[in-house]
């Protein structure tokens, strides 16, 4: 998970990087010709921050824009979604079915970016910008595809769940959990068939057929065990299983704390889930109690990037690709992503050991 490294490993901006789509290849392709080669790339380089209110449904600060060039993108704890859109997007659900994801996406984009405007505008203004965005990485997936490296997924929503979260806002969210739970739930259950058909639709677009599922805000950092299991994991459990009948592998991103919730994960299918953990979670932990089940992927920790030595970095990589490794099942990769200030030596120390240690005899 490289982006903001990758710009300052070439000596560019982070509104270059976003922005320029040539500037943003240049910069990947810099970063593995130097410190690669890695066998698995992961996409993120969103041109307009608006369309990141598909990925990420908040307003944001922008480098080049409300940030200087160099800065990484803020997101805001701004109210864009209202306690009564819960309703409105169960509503509405009945009347378009699965085309509500746009409908949801579009009006929350509407209110982060108000210069956007709403109804017709918004669609006018991100759906050819959409296009251009799904075609530029079209590019980007055969770049890598012939040198050799799989692309992770085709396409990156949140979780339902998650999604109102970052939409409402944390404290309204929370206020939210305890008022109107059932708000919560009906709508998850209602924007659930809106994010399969797009998962659907640009899986099979862009020929990738996995997709990564943010659940930012559904660990023990931010709510309960019990939260999880009644308010969260239903509609991501549901999501997972339609995901894996249509041939999609999921890929669930679990920023935060995840020991636990381990057991619930256990439920999601068998043998067809990638799970990504960063440093909160105990990754060894989570080998023993879904590793049968589920693939691992992480987690070299941001502070070990930026302040350990790279004798350091192959020293803890190695010891996980022989405890999380063993038998199987199995990425090693950063817990979240390369943190910008990285040592580029320790980037490189990372990918260098999954040669040295990850054959299987």
């Amino acid at each position: 998970f490289i982006y903001y490294f990758a710009a300052n490993y070439a000596g560019i901006t982070a509104h270059e990087l976003w922005s320029d789509p040539k500037q943003y290849r240049m910069a990947i392709n810099k970063c593995y010709e130097d410190l690669g080669p890695w066998d698995v790339y992961y996409p993120v380089n969103p041109r307009w921050p608006e369309l990141y209110t598909f990925i990420m449904p908040m307003k944001a600060k922008w480098p080049g824009r409300e940030l200087p060039d160099d800065s990484i993108c803020q997101l805001l704890e701004d109210e864009v979604m209202t306690r009564e859109d819960y309703r409105w997007l169960v509503d509405i659900s009945k009347k378009i079915g699965p085309l509500n994801y746009f409908a949801y996406f579009m009006r929350i984009m509407g209110r982060a970016y108000p210069a956007v405007g709403e109804g017709l505008r918004t669609w006018a203004f991100a759906l050819p910008r959409l296009v251009m965005h799904l075609a530029s990485w079209r590019y980007d997936f055969e770049m890598m595809k012939r040198k050799g490296a799989t692309v992770l997924y085709g396409w990156l929503p949140e979780a339902s769940f998650d999604t109102f979260s970052l939409a409402r806002g944390l404290m309204n969210f929370v206020m939210d959990m305890r008022d109107c739970p059932e708000d919560i739930k009906a709508a998850a259950d209602a924007l659930g068939p809106g994010h399969i058909f797009m998962t659907r639709l640009i899986t099979t677009v862009l020929g990738i057929k996995r997709s990564e599922i943010w659940v930012h805000r559904s660990s023990t950092d931010f709510i309960s065990p019990k939260a999880f299991r009644e308010l969260s994991f239903p509609s991501l459990k549901d999501h997972c299983e339609k995901l894996v009948a249509l041939g999609i592998n999921p890929i669930l991103h679990c920023d935060g704390n995840w020991d636990m919730d381990l057991e619930t994960l256990r439920e999601l299918p068998a043998g067809n889930c990638i799970i990504q953990f960063d440093g909160p979670t105990n990754i060894k932990l989570a080998k023993e109690v879904i590793g049968d089940r589920q693939c691992i992927f992480g987690d070299v920790p941001p502070d070990m990037f930026c302040l350990a030595s790279a004798t350091e970095v192959d020293e803890y990589c190695h010891e996980l690709i022989e405890t999380v490794g063993k038998g199987g099942g199995f990425i090693l990769g950063a817990g979240c992503e390369v943190p910008p200030n990285a040592r580029p030596e320790n980037v490189k120390a990372m990918i260098d050991s999954v040669f040295k240690y990850g054959y299987y005899s």
